[in-house]
C-alpha cells in the first residue's frame, strides 16, 4: 500500500497551532464574561454549548496530534499522551472555572471536552498509513517542481 504524503508544517508553526487553539479555549472559557442574558436557543438533543466545547477540543486534540506528527513513538503511546493531555487540558479548564466569578464547573462540559478529544483519535490512523513531507517540497510535488506525487 502506497503511503499517503501530507505536509508537515514547522515544529514551530505546529506548536503555534497548539498554542493558539489552547488560548483561545482558555480566553473564551475563563476570561471572558459569560452574557448575563444568555441567548436562548431552541430545545434540541444537544445544547450549543455543549457542541462548542466537543469542537474546541476536537480543535485542541488534532492540533497536537499534527503537532506531535514527526515524534518517533509508537501509535499507541502518541495517542495517548494526545489524548491524556487534552482530556487533563480540558479537566483544568473546568476545575479552574469554578474559581472565577460567574463562572462554574460543568460535568457535562467536561464530557463534552473528553469526547472532542476522542475524535482526533483516527489521526493516528492516518499518520500510522503516512509519508510526512517537509511543507515547500509538498507543495512544490501540487505544482509539479518538487517530486512527482
Amino acid at each position: 500500500m502506497r503511503a499517503i504524503r501530507l505536509p508537515l508544517a514547522p515544529t514551530w508553526l505546529r506548536w503555534t497551532g497548539v498554542a493558539a487553539v489552547a488560548g483561545v479555549i482558555f480566553y473564551l472559557s475563563v476570561l471572558t464574561v459569560p452574557p448575563a442574558d444568555p441567548v436562548i436557543e431552541p430545545p434540541s438533543l444537544v445544547p450549543l454549548d455543549k457542541w462548542r466545547h466537543f469542537l474546541a477540543y476536537a480543535a485542541f486534540g488534532g492540533s497536537l496530534g499534527y503537532a506531535t506528527a514527526d515524534w518517533d513513538w509508537s501509535t499507541r503511546r502518541l495517542a495517548a499522551l494526545v489524548l491524556g493531555a487534552t482530556v487533563l487540558y480540558g479537566v483544568g479548564i473546568e476545575v479552574w472555572q469554578s474559581f472565577v466569578p460567574r463562572r462554574y464547573t460543568s460535568l457535562g462540559d467536561a464530557y463534552a471536552n473528553a469526547l472532542g478529544a476522542v475524535v482526533a483519535s483516527p489521526w493516528f490512523l492516518v499518520r500510522e498509513r503516512a509519508e510526512f513531507v517537509e511543507l515547500r517540497a509538498w507543495l512544490g510535488s501540487l505544482i509539479g517542481d518538487g517530486e512527482p506525487a
